[in-house]
């Protein structure tokens, strides 16, 4: 009970400590680095806080909710700071002492810096809610406009940003790599917004879109170290990386079309294309990674799977990404149609366990996943559900949560919303049912036959097709009964 008592005594000092310090002009000069804070509405009683290494070290809250670290020997840059479900980065350099706080029900909207190192990574979580709120603008509309209104409208988005930055600036005595990863956080979500206007155009317009680019539109592209290592980690620079060798695949530098048979034949170009111009091995083995897995995800069988997973064995030198890649080949493999879909173990609402199979009753069954995390998508797919079960009586649509440790939360959340109890279901293993099913994207329906065989494994809920496809599959359904 002392001891109790003397760690909370402790933490509520260094809190008042990091709160008188946050508004003074000059940094103490610290051998250590403090990272601390309060979770609101807590998932678990521990949070994770991982370095570009892979390490992780687990934090344990306390009975308040609340944490307090110490690092020492510190590799200034950017960690991950993960409570499950959710993750963000935050900025860390020697003699930091931060304290965060966040509500687990609007996790990035609520997360707040306080103390000296606060000032970056407010600055950093801004811009990150200001770049998702204008990106979902640009998927709606902006990637309409025409090249040259695109041109305006971005640097219309991008000046007041570039003022912010220059504000901190001018105020604040940062470090260069603070100075380097705050700016490059603006900078390169905006490369990324050319990238994907291209790519989108591209699908679209074919080879004429290059015509109708400025000759000035891509002219950042000469300025970009594929390298850095400051960088590596940052959100901003590894999607900007993704898009471009993405567009890189596919046009030469005149951007003109480069053919190919297939899509598998475009891939094996992509790996060779990042191999032959990165050389650091975290950026050049990330983006091994997602290439290769965004392949395998959506690829139509085992022989194109199998051929793209050998090509990019042959350039990865990350064993654990090599291990995750055959593992997730394999699962793939098991989901083919035709197949059985491999057994799981569901909670019920009542707190009992059954078995995925005891649930396929009718012709058709669609299973369809969710988390407590993100309130607008399970909301948006019980709704869409609801309506398609409806359309559709020859179809049951189950909803299965993925939350780990949330039973109780999850049955709160399910009678709070008024859901048919008879179609909610929850895993009893998570982390290994979703690996099983391949569960990488939250829109993602499962759809099997009344003997449980394998219609399609990786239709999407919200898809311009999927009303199609169900009302195919249920008129090849009817036929065979």
């Amino acid at each position: 009970m002392q001891f109790r008592f003397l760690k909370y005594t402790i933490q509520t000092i260094f809190v008042s400590y990091c709160l008188c310090s946050c508004d003074s002009s000059d940094k103490i000069i610290r051998e250590h680095t403090y990272l601390g804070g309060e979770i609101v509405n807590p998932n678990t009683n521990y949070v994770i806080l991982s370095d570009s290494n892979g390490n992780k070290d687990t934090i344990q809250l306390d009975e308040n909710n609340r944490f307090i670290y110490k690092i020492e020997n510190i590799e200034d840059g950017i960690y991950f700071f993960k409570h499950n479900p959710e993750n963000q980065t935050v900025l860390l350099e020697k003699g930091d002492s931060i304290m965060l706080r966040l509500n687990t029900i609007e996790f990035d909207e609520s997360l707040v810096f306080t103390g000296d190192g606060a000032r970056k990574n407010n600055f950093l979580i801004d811009i990150y809610l200001q770049n998702e709120a204008e990106r979902e603008k640009l998927r709606r509309s902006g990637l309409r406009l025409s090249p040259l209104y695109f041109k305006k409208d971005q640097d219309s988005l991008l000046k007041p940003k570039l003022k912010a930055y220059q504000k901190l600036t001018d105020k604040y005595e940062l470090s260069s790599l603070a100075k380097k990863i705050t700016q490059a956080s603006v900078i390169f979500d905006y490369y990324t917004r050319h990238e994907l206007y291209f790519n989108s155009r591209y699908g679209i317009a074919g080879l004429d879109v290059s015509k109708e680019l400025p000759n000035s539109f891509f002219d950042y592209r000469n300025g970009i170290n594929f390298n850095d290592n400051e960088l590596k980690r940052l959100y901003a620079y590894n999607r900007f990386l993704n898009y471009y060798f993405t567009n890189a695949s596919l046009t030469n530098d005149a951007n003109e079309y480069i053919p190919y048979k297939n899509k598998t034949e475009n891939t094996i170009y992509k790996l060779d294309l990042i191999d032959s111009i990165v050389q650091h091995p975290y950026i050049k083995n990330n983006l091994f990674r997602r290439v290769t897995t965004n392949f395998i995800l959506d690829s139509k069988n085992n022989i194109e799977a199998n051929k793209v997973l050998t090509h990019y064995l042959s350039l990865s030198s990350n064993k654990k990404s090599q291990r995750e890649l055959r593992k997730l080949s394999k699962a793939i493999a098991k989901l083919r149609p035709n197949n059985t879909l491999p057994e799981q173990q569901l909670i019920t609402s009542k707190g009992e366990t059954i078995k995925l199979s005891s649930l396929y009753n009718n012709s058709i069954t669609a299973f369809y996943f969710w988390s407590m995390d993100r309130k607008d998508h399970y909301t948006r797919a019980h709704t869409k559900a609801s309506y398609l079960g409806a359309r559709y009586p020859n179809i049951d649509f189950i909803a299965i949560n993925t939350d780990d440790q949330q039973t109780k939360n999850w049955l709160k959340t399910i009678k709070r919303h008024h859901y048919n109890l008879n179609y909610e279901y929850e895993f009893k293993y998570p982390k290994c049912s979703s690996e099983e099913l391949v569960i990488h994207n939250r829109n993602k329906v499962i759809l099997v036959d009344k003997d449980g065989k394998i219609i399609n494994a990786n239709t999407d809920l919200f898809s311009s097709v999927f009303e199609k496809q169900l009302m195919k599959y249920t008129k090849a359904a009817s036929l065979q009964d």
